[in-house]
């Protein structure tokens, strides 16, 4: 039987190649945003350091190898730090230098020597750091815990 001078068989192959098509295009479209690194989300919304209650933790930069940060205290009194850990797609632990920090001193380089496990150069990062500190009290010394986030991509 004839439809507007064509079989109904082709105009359902016609209808079927059509869409066919366009699936096809659309597959490819992903494949090369997902093979330009554009489906990351650290692409679009860059470096972040969130959560930190007691210090102000600035510019930070990864790598395989190591993440560094400027720290400073937000403190009024003497902060002696003991130990930065940090956890998640980076791990590390370490205090270098080990200079007390205090509210409204310039702020100070930390650099913990991690290890990424899988991750590469221009691979995105989550990381979650503990800084282990001492204030001074009537007490005697009493040490504390804050917890932060950094993320980004590693350079």
């Amino acid at each position: 039987m004839r439809l507007f001078g064509k079989l109904k068989g082709q105009t359902a192959l016609e209808y079927l190649m059509t869409y066919g098509w366009a699936i096809l295009i659309v597959i490819i479209v992903v494949g090369a945003l997902f093979a330009l690194g554009l489906t990351k989300p650290c692409r679009w919304v860059g470096t972040q350091v969130r959560e930190f209650a007691d210090f102000r933790v600035e510019n930070p930069r990864a790598t395989t190898s190591q993440l560094a940060f400027d720290l400073s205290s937000l403190k009024p009194q003497t902060v002696n730090l003991t130990s930065v850990t940090v956890s998640g797609d980076l791990s590390g632990n370490t205090v270098s230098p080990t200079l007390p920090a205090s509210q409204g001193t310039t702020a100070v380089r930390y650099t913990v020597t991690t290890s990424s496990g899988s991750l590469v150069t221009n691979d995105c990062y989550n990381a979650d750091v503990v800084i282990t500190y001492n204030l001074a009290t009537a007490g005697g010394q009493q040490s504390f815990n804050t917890t932060g986030k950094i993320s980004g991509i590693i350079s």
